[in-house]
């Protein structure tokens, strides 16, 4: 685990000694120290003296364009002088560092063995409000060189808080690049060498160039940043209370003056700033009070050559290498050692300040600090766009569904999924008399009157709840007219008329029969047709309740369906009263609701009075018998006993066949299948439920739109979380089975949904996503 060593010093004493508390303890404890102890530096009067005495040599001397906000004059001192000087310096450091005094014995032996046992894995501080100390060239120390230390600085007064800099994080490194005066400078390398040694895909540069301090302000208040670099001249104070930054060639600004806007970029983030300019610690000053976590700037005055290649040093050490901020300073001061033939002491002038309560970061953490933030900011970006495709994907879907253009795919659908159902028993309550083909060529075709009244007849006998006559009898059928018309006289039988419409002949009832019998014991037996998509044939899947004859005038005077007045009867025994309440049956609790215009797959119904025919799944719903069993005395009693029994022709030879999800069927066995659904769904209930689908306000299906976004939503989701071609295609393939079976576990009890649009809109939602995701990826390359 690091070690971190700070070093508090406070302002000298009447012996012109420096009073140091030594404080241990490990990095990410900076609060619970491990060791301390206090003393006093020697007196520093000679390191003093041969330092100013350098500063001021090197001023006169003068090395190449300063990036100073004030001109310097130059004077004739040679480098060789200025050599001597430094490395009179050098001497001084050592000298008073390494000095044998008692006082601060202690200290130092603390230090080296702190340095000793930790090696490199030390993080030195140097906290002193003294700032005149900062301009020391403490990395000149031998124990400090042979440790590989890159010493740093912070105020005494530094403000305890762990808490700087880690908040409100964006999705990229973000800098801020100001690009001040450039006078006798060329600070635009400053701005190639940041654009050449960062990458683009991970870091954004914001550069101003010759701004002013509003547009300044507004950049600090406006946007979060991560860095804060500054190029070309700058200035401090003697006594380093104030530095000033030339914007431009007119305006020229303190740190004071931008208080607020620095406060507040730091609270939102703000881990580093950069001064690649002259005389930076009245900057580092001002700035470190604003409890910044870290800064590097140059001591003294910079060349303008010295500051561009610190730059690209440090740069290519904490961008490229990822090294620490330390490690990349030392490195870049190692480098500029190089040049310290044309510009003494080139080393000694970069400078690092830290908040002890933060680690400086690295590159690479600045990265990883955001990187939970970028991970938020990425699955908020890919989730959009999963959100915004499903929901245009949705609305396309339902919009070709509006238009009736999927009614081909999903009526099929539906047919096919009703056949998968589970097989159920037959309806006790019901029983069917058969005439078949062979029947019909014993009998004759069509069926006389006499045979038709002796049927009826036989079955009366057996009490039966009520009888079904399917067959039309508008036309006599001689011999025997006058018997058939005679069985009508008992109210448990019901015929049939037909009102008819371009698919199926009007049929009236028996002229014979009075008005009163045509009221109570006629009913229509019409079916609702859908026409084939294949033009072969036509299909039942809804079931027709009632007409108004006044408003469709036809040769048949019945309101009502056969399937429903037989139905009405046998519950009506059941001590369960039907009524008609706001145009719609109720039989107890269960309301026959009319379907829209838009129900399920179907978009332009029109208005009647209609439900979807939950056929049971069976393609024979009751038990069967045939006429010549009947005439004969076949058939038992409890067959036939409160029953009701429905009399039909299945013959595939005459025209009373229509297409149905089971196959083709005898118009008797569809009647079969009402009469049973409306039976189920009023005395069975719960067990087996009128077919429904999701709700919907007038023509708007939200609760389908829903249930088909919901995988849409599904599909973007799939192609963000698999990348592998392979894996999307085994995902897509799973996703459509779950909604193949939870369609049909849903119609299982009675509900009919979407299939058909569902997967539409999964495999468009997440083609939408792939090609989206592609483009982007080739406009990164």
């Amino acid at each position: 685990m690091s070690k971190l060593v700070i070093l508090e010093i406070r302002d000298a004493d009447n012996e012109q000694r420096y009073p140091v508390t030594l404080r241990i303890c490990d990095s990410i404890n900076y609060q619970n120290f491990q060791s301390t102890v206090s003393g006093k530096f020697p007196p520093a009067k000679d390191l003093i003296e041969s330092y100013d005495n350098l500063k001021r040599n090197r001023m006169d001397r003068g090395f190449g364009s300063y990036r100073k906000l004030e001109k310097l004059k130059k004077a004739q001192v040679t480098n060789v002088s200025v050599k001597e000087l430094a490395k009179a310096v050098e001497i001084s450091v050592n000298n008073w560092l390494n000095f044998p005094d008692s006082d601060f014995q202690d200290v130092r032996d603390l230090l080296l063995k702190v340095l000793s046992a930790h090696k490199n894995d030390v993080r030195v501080i140097i906290e002193t409000d003294n700032i005149s100390l900062w301009s020391f060239p403490w990395h000149l120390w031998n124990k400090f060189q042979e440790f590989e230390i890159e010493p740093s600085f912070s105020l005494l007064t530094t403000n305890i808080n762990s808490d700087l800099g880690q908040i409100n994080y964006i999705n990229k490194i973000r800098i801020l690049v100001i690009l001040g005066e450039d006078s006798d400078i060329n600070i635009a390398v400053d701005l190639q060498l940041l654009e050449e040694s960062i990458d683009q895909n991970n870091a954004e540069i914001t550069t101003l160039t010759a701004t002013n301090s509003s547009k300044l302000n507004d950049e600090l208040w406006n946007q979060n940043w991560d860095i804060l670099f500054f190029a070309g001249h700058s200035s401090s104070e003697d006594d380093y209370s104030q530095g000033k930054l030339a914007l431009s060639e007119t305006e020229s600004i303190a740190i004071k003056d931008l208080k607020y806007g620095l406060e507040n970029a730091i609270k939102h983030g703000l881990k580093l700033a950069i001064f690649n300019s002259c005389d930076g610690m009245g900057l580092v000053k001002e700035l470190a009070s604003l409890e910044i976590p870290a800064i590097i700037a140059m001591r003294e005055r910079v060349p303008d050559e010295v500051a561009q290649k610190f730059l690209e040093h440090f740069l290519n050490a904490f961008a490229r290498e990822k090294k620490s901020l330390r490690d990349s300073v030392m490195q870049a001061r190692k480098k500029l050692h190089g040049m310290e033939g044309e510009y003494p002491c080139a080393s000694w002038l970069p400078m690092i300040y830290e908040h002890r309560a933060v680690e400086p970061p690295t590159w690479d953490e600045l990265l990883k600090g955001n990187e939970e933030e970028r991970q938020r900011v990425s699955i908020w970006r890919n989730l959009r766009a999963v959100l915004v495709a499903s929901v245009l994907v949705t609305g396309a879907v339902m919009g070709v569904r509006w238009m009736g253009l999927l009614e081909p795919l999903e009526l099929p659908a539906y047919d096919h999924l009703m056949r998968q159902r589970q097989s159920e028993a037959i309806d006790p309550r019901l029983l069917v008399v058969e005439i078949p083909g062979s029947d019909l060529d014993k009998y004759g075709n069509p069926v006389k009157d006499e045979t038709v009244a002796k049927l009826i007849e036989k079955i009366e006998q057996n009490e039966p709840r009520a009888i079904g006559l399917t067959l039309h009898r508008y036309q006599p059928q001689q011999p025997g007219r006058e018997a058939l018309i005679a069985q009508f006289k008992n109210s448990n039988l019901l015929g049939v008329c037909a009102f008819g419409d371009g698919n199926q002949q009007g049929y009236p009832p028996a002229p014979e029969l009075s008005e009163k019998q045509i009221k109570d014991q006629i009913g229509f037996s019409d079916l609702e047709i859908d026409d084939r998509q294949d033009n072969n044939g036509s299909m039942v899947r809804r079931q027709l309740l009632s007409y108004n004859p006044q408003r469709f005038p036809s040769s048949c005077p019945s309101p009502f369906s056969l399937s429903l007045k037989l139905a009405y009867r046998f519950i009506y025994g059941e001590n369960i009263k039907p009524t008609l309440e706001n145009d719609k049956w109720k039989f107890g609790k269960i309301i026959l609701q009319p379907l829209g215009s838009q129900t399920g797959g179907y978009q332009k119904l029109g208005e009647s009075d209609q439900i979807l025919l939950n056929y049971r799944a069976n393609p024979m719903p009751a038990q069967k018998v045939t006429l010549t069993e009947v005439m004969e005395g076949r058939v038992s009693r409890n067959l036939i006993k409160d029953k009701i029994v429905l009399i039909g022709v299945n013959d595939p030879r005459g025209k009373e066949e229509v297409d149905t999800p089971y196959g083709r069927m005898a118009t008797v066995w569809v009647h079969a299948h009402m009469v049973s659904q409306i039976l189920s769904a009023v005395i069975d209930k719960p067990n087996r439920p009128l077919l429904w689908v999701l709700p919907q306000w007038s023509f708007i299906q939200w609760g389908d739109t829903v249930f088909i976004w919901v995988f849409a939503l599904s599909g973007g989701l799939l192609v963000w979380r698999f990348r592998s071609p392979l894996q999307l295609i085994l995902a897509a393939g799973l996703a459509t089975c779950i909604i193949y079976y939870l369609c049909l576990a849903i119609l299982h009890r009675g509900g009919w949904m979407p299939l058909v649009p569902s997967v539409l809109a999964l495999f468009t939602t997440g083609g939408t996503l792939v090609l989206y995701t592609v483009s982007r990826e080739q406009k990164h390359l």
